[in-house]
């Protein structure tokens, strides 16, 4: 009987876990698995440590046939859809090396990150909807209230810049010091930099602000001011300094 059990055995131990890919990373099955087992309560979290967020909805699908590489989108005005192809270092920062935390690059991505962000991007609409349910001025280039967006950098670069701070806010990344500031407009627009500006810097350039005001009332002032310009993007002074 002992052979035959260390026969299972090995065959189990060898037997692929459905979860991960033969790199060690989230499959395909695995995400779909994740979102599907995870969704509440990963609201739950999120609500806990920033806000209430009301009828939000996550799912999976292939993002690569419907947006340009993107892991997550966030559709006005419920739900969200995080990609199932196998793009994400791991399910959660956490379950990563201390090591592989601090060495991870910008680009590596969790799946509970991602979904952190698009959360964010909910909320931030939210607040659009409370504020102009009760009258509170709105900067027109804040387009989420559109059905139909209309591109912005000024505004993009602030809602990203908002997600991406919550996102480390929510420990679901390592530090953005690392990033590459841009020196001049070239550098900022310049579309092999776009992730690290839009993504990274625009972090980078609101974690004190967020951090002295608290996120919800730092969206309020926020979306109630124009959008930086491209020189007060690279000279953060200029910016505070005239908020409202």
């Amino acid at each position: 009987m002992i052979w035959i059990f260390c026969i299972l055995f090995l065959i189990s131990s060898h037997q692929k876990d459905p979860y991960y890919n033969k790199q060690g990373r989230p499959s395909t099955y695995g995400i779909n698995a994740y979102i599907k087992n995870n969704e509440e309560s990963l609201i739950r979290e999120y609500e806990y440590r920033i806000d209430t967020l009301y009828d939000v909805y996550i799912y999976s699908d292939n993002l690569d046939q419907i947006s340009d590489g993107d892991l997550g989108e966030f559709y006005i005005p419920d739900y969200i859809t995080i990609t199932n192809q196998e793009k994400f270092i791991a399910y959660e920062f956490k379950q990563l090396s201390k090591f592989k935390q601090k060495t991870i690059s910008y680009n590596e991505r969790t799946v509970k990150g991602v979904i952190f962000h698009e959360l964010t991007h909910a909320y931030f609409y939210q607040i659009l909807i409370t504020m102009k349910n009760n009258n509170q001025y709105i900067s027109p280039e804040y387009s989420n209230l559109r059905m139909v967006p209309i591109s912005n950098f000024s505004a993009d670069f602030i809602e990203e810049g908002i997600c991406e701070f919550v996102n480390y806010y929510l420990n679901e990344g390592n530090s953005v010091g690392n990033i590459p500031i841009p020196d001049n407009v070239k550098d900022l627009l310049d579309e092999n930099n776009k992730v690290n500006n839009l993504y990274g810097y625009s972090s980078i350039f609101l974690k004190d602000f967020l951090y002295k005001n608290g996120i919800k009332r730092g969206i309020e002032i926020l979306v109630a001011n124009k959008p930086p310009t491209y020189e007060e993007i690279l000279n953060p002074e200029l910016f505070y300094k005239r908020l409202k």
